[in-house]
């Protein structure tokens, strides 16, 4: 009698890269983001334009590349990912409990509010920086733009200055520029190309 073939397990997260998806829903959301903030479009007071793509598809799809990574065990991108996830998803929520008051904040409290929110996360994204330079040199370029961009978001909110906001929006558009060029090397990687271009520049340190 022919033996029964044993069950194949399916593996889950056996392989791909997460940054195809990573690189370019995060770019989105701060092209958007940038967008609003330097006021070209629309006012800048109109920031929750920003949150249906911050918090439906940038925070959110952020947060399955994070498991994808974890899954391939791939700890600094999960790491990484992981962050900016928190990051979108946090100011989603900023944005969307100031404009319907579900914090219960005074109106004369919500700009420092936001300016606390900003120092706590360029905090987290300053120190973040120290690890991402042994990474390709555009990571690093991309985090130490997002830490300047949070710190005149900072003192935009301290200072009641609109323009240093409408500075931060450049920078914003900055890393989301740098975030679809990376996400153009890792495609064209993906598609077997041998030098794909963009370059993503050599680590700062080894």
């Amino acid at each position: 009698m022919a033996e029964e073939p044993k069950p194949t397990g399916v593996v889950v997260g056996a392989g791909g890269d997460p940054l195809i998806v990573g690189l370019p829903i995060f770019a989105v959301g701060s092209l958007v983001l940038g967008i609003v903030l330097i006021g070209a479009v629309l006012p800048v007071t109109a920031l929750g334009a920003a949150v249906p793509v911050v918090l439906a598809a940038t925070g959110l799809f952020l947060v399955v590349v994070t498991v994808w990574a974890a899954a391939l065990g791939q700890t600094m991108v999960a790491g990484i990912c992981g962050t900016f996830a928190g990051f979108w998803l946090s100011l989603g929520a900023l944005l969307l409990g100031l404009q319907h008051d579900w914090y219960g904040i005074p109106a004369d409290q919500v700009a420092g509010t936001q300016e606390v929110f900003f120092i706590a996360w360029g905090a987290l994204f300053l120190f973040l920086l120290v690890p991402t330079l042994r990474l390709p040199a555009v990571y690093p370029a991309i985090v130490a733009l997002v830490v300047a961009a949070l710190g005149l978001a900072a003192a935009s909110a301290h200072t009641g200055n609109t323009t240093v906001l409408n500075v931060a929006g450049y920078f914003v558009l900055g890393f989301a520029f740098l975030g679809f060029c990376a996400f153009v090397n890792v495609a064209l990687t993906a598609l077997g190309a041998k030098r794909p271009v963009p370059p993503l520049g050599k680590p700062l340190l080894s």
